[in-house]
C-alpha cells in the first residue's frame, strides 16, 4: 500500500489528535440538554464528564509503551476505533447508564491517541523547528473542542434529534479519519509484542523538576479549561442568564479557537516564556469568571472564556514543548505521557470537584472554590517557571519509574 509523505502524515496525525478531542468533548455542549430531560444533577453531569479523564489516566499508564510494541500507526488505529465505538454509544444513548459507558470507551481511545499522536508528531516533524510538534499538538487539542462546541451548538439548534444527531456526523468523520490512518506510514520498526509489559511512567533521573514545571503548566491549563468544558455551559445559562444553545456555543468555541492562536504564537516563544504567560492568562481568567458570576455580566463571561483559551494554549504548548524539547528518544512517550497523566487528572478533578461541591454548596460558591485553587495552582507554576534554573538535560540514562 502506498504510504503518505512525511509532512502528509504529519498533518494526518494532527487531524486525527483533532479528531480525538473532538470527540472526547462533543459530550460537554449537550449536557445541559441531558440535566433538563433527564433530571440530572451535577454532581451526575460532571462525575460523566470526569469518568473520561479518569480512565484516560489509567490507559497512560498501564499502555502509555504500547506504540512502542505495535506501532504509532497501529495504536492511532486501534484508539479511532474506541473512539467510533463511543461516538455510537452516545448517538443511540437511551439513559445516563450509556453516558458512562460511552465515556469510558472516549477514554481509552484518547488514552491510545494522545500519546502516541504526540511521538509521531516528532518524529514526522518536517521542519527543523523541535518546538513545532508541541505546539502543533496544542492547536489540535484547541480546534478539536473548537469544532465539538460550535458544530455541536449549530447541530443542536437547528438539526432533528439534538441529543443524538451530532454524533451521528462523528461516527461518518471518525470512519473517514480510520481509513486516512491506514495510509500514514509505520515509521517506526516496532518491537516484539512478546516484550511488551506495562512499563508505567518514567522520568529520566535529572529532570524530575522539568518534568514537574511541565505538568503543573499542562495541568494548570487543564484545570482551568475543566471548569468551562465541565460547567461553562451551565454557568451562561444559570448565572448569566442565556439560554440560547448557538451563543454559549460560540463564546466557548471563540475562546478554543485563540487556544490555537495562542499555541501558534508559543511556537515562536520559548517554553518558559509561554508557561508564564499562559499562567498570568489563567490567574486573569479565574478572577473574571468570578466577577461574571457576581455582577451576572455576560461580556466578562466572555472575556473570561477569551483569557481562558489564551491560556490553556500558552500553558499547554509551553509545557508539551519543554518535554518534546528534552525527552530522550527511547523514551519520548512515557516521558509525554507522565505529563498527560497529571494534565487530566488534574482536569478530571477540577470537573468533577466543581460538580459535586455545586451540588453540596451551590453554584456560585463552586465558581468560587474552583477559581481560588486553580489561581493557587497558576501562581506555583509562575513562580516554578520564573526561579527554578533546571539545567536542560538530554542525555538519557536508564529511568526509573514511578511507583
Amino acid at each position: 500500500m502506498k504510504t503518505l509523505s512525511t509532512k502528509a502524515a504529519f498533518w494526518a496525525v494532527a487531524w486525527i489528535l483533532t479528531i480525538s478531542l473532538w470527540v472526547s468533548t462533543a459530550p460537554t455542549i449537550v449536557f445541559p440538554m441531558y440535566a433538563s430531560e433527564w433530571q440530572l444533577s451535577k454532581a451526575v453531569t460532571t462525575g460523566i464528564f470526569a469518568t473520561y479523564p479518569i480512565v484516560l489516566i489509567l490507559v497512560l499508564v498501564l499502555l502509555g509503551n504500547i506504540s512502542d510494541y505495535i506501532g504509532r500507526r497501529n495504536t492511532l488505529l486501534i484508539g479511532l476505533i474506541f473512539l467510533l465505538i463511543s461516538a455510537l454509544a452516545f448517538a443511540s444513548a437511551p439513559n445516563v447508564f450509556w453516558l458512562f459507558a460511552g465515556r469510558i470507551v472516549q477514554g481509552i481511545g484518547v488514552g491510545l491517541t494522545a500519546g502516541s499522536g504526540a511521538a509521531a508528531l516528532v518524529e514526522f516533524n518536517p521542519t527543523s523547528n523541535k518546538k513545532y510538534p508541541g505546539s502543533i499538538n496544542t492547536i489540535t487539542q484547541a480546534f478539536g473542542l473548537f469544532l465539538a462546541t460550535i458544530i455541536g451548538a449549530v447541530l443542536i439548534k437547528y438539526a432533528p434529534s439534538p441529543l443524538h444527531f451530532s454524533y451521528w456526523v462523528l461516527t461518518a468523520i471518525v470512519i473517514i479519519s480510520m481509513i486516512l490512518c491506514l495510509f500514514i506510514p509505520q515509521n517506526k520498526t516496532p518491537e516484539s509484542i512478546r516484550g511488551w509489559k506495562p512499563q508505567g511512567i518514567q522520568i529520566p533521573p535529572g529532570q524530575w523538576g522539568l518534568y514537574a514545571l511541565a505538568a503543573l503548566a499542562v495541568g494548570t491549563g487543564f484545570a482551568n479549561g475543566a471548569v468551562f468544558l465541565s460547567l461553562g455551559a451551565q454557568i451562561a445559562r444559570d448565572v448569566i442568564g442565556t439560554n440560547d444553545i448557538l451563543v454559549i456555543g460560540t463564546v466557548l468555541s471563540i475562546a478554543y479557537l485563540l487556544g490555537a492562536v495562542s499555541a501558534t504564537i508559543a511556537g515562536r516563544l520559548g517554553p518558559r516564556t509561554s508557561i508564564r504567560a499562559g499562567m498570568i492568562s489563567v490567574f486573569l481568567t479565574v478572577i473574571m469568571l468570578v466577577t461574571a458570576s457576581e455582577l451576572h455580566s455576560f461580556v466578562l463571561f466572555v472575556t473570561a472564556a477569551i483569557l481562558g483559551g489564551l491560556g490553556y494554549g500558552f500553558s499547554a504548548a509551553g509545557g508539551i514543548g519543554l518535554v518534546v524539547i528534552n525527552s530522550p528518544v527511547q523514551y519520548r512517550v512515557q516521558f509525554i505521557s507522565a505529563v498527560l497523566v497529571v494534565a487530566y487528572l488534574f482536569q478530571g478533578l477540577s470537573a468533577y470537584g466543581g460538580g459535586v461541591v455545586s451540588t453540596a454548596f451551590g453554584f456560585n460558591n463552586a465558581i468560587w472554590i474552583l477559581s481560588i485553587v486553580v489561581a493557587f495552582l497558576a501562581l506555583l507554576t509562575l513562580f516554578l517557571s520564573v526561579k527554578n534554573r533546571m539545567a536542560m538535560v538530554s542525555a538519557p540514562v536508564t529511568p526509573k519509574p514511578i511507583r
